[in-house]
């Protein structure tokens, strides 16, 4: 008699760190909550992504936040800075791999953020409760040039999934556009995101 594969022989596997917080996403910090406070905390990582950005290089902040809606539950939020911007290569990681960031081995958290987890996690959450992809837009001082880059995240992979990217004619030095396609519900009549 042949001898047999062991019970437990293809029950294991290793999970990526994106597929394993798009099953937990209360680990996420406030995306598990009501569409409303998920919407505000998309909102929250993008802006502290732009002040952490301009304090790393000692530039004063000049941020823009809209938040339209697409239709039904489905918004776009858009968060503009004047940051430093960032290369082309690095867009798909900084937005699209969790716990990548120029500061998470840095001891030192300005605004008491997730480092490695905030934007990516809004982009993932706008993923997971729409289906769609994000879209950002960044030039640094020294391209001629800026890149818009069309992306979600491989799950399963722990990786960006570009959908288009190509250069682009922007109207400022440097900075960086982020628009997010989450799920807000319904809002309340007072008229704000959050709860």
């Amino acid at each position: 008699m042949p001898p047999q594969a062991p019970r437990d022989e293809g029950r294991y596997r290793e999970a990526s760190i994106s597929e394993f917080f798009e099953k937990n996403r209360h680990i996420l910090g406030g995306f598990d909550s009501p569409p409303q406070k998920a919407l505000f905390m998309a909102v929250k990582e993008a802006l502290d992504n732009s002040l952490d950005a301009c304090e790393e290089f000692s530039i004063l902040p000049e941020i823009s936040i809209s938040i339209d809606r697409q239709g039904g539950d489905v918004f776009t939020v858009t968060v503009a800075d004047n940051g430093p911007g960032i290369k082309r290569r690095f867009i798909p990681e900084v937005f699209g791999r969790l716990l990548y960031g120029s500061r998470f081995h840095s001891f030192r958290q300005s605004r008491g953020g997730q480092q490695g987890i905030g934007i990516t996690a809004a982009v993932l959450y706008g993923q997971i409760s729409t289906g769609q992809p994000s879209r950002i837009v960044s030039k640094t001082e020294d391209e001629d040039v800026g890149y818009e880059v069309v992306m979600g995240i491989d799950v399963a992979r722990n990786r960006a999934d570009i959908h288009s990217e190509k250069p682009v004619i922007v109207g400022f030095e440097h900075g960086t556009v982020v628009s997010m396609p989450p799920e807000g519900g319904k809002v309340p009549d007072r008229q704000t995101v959050c709860p």
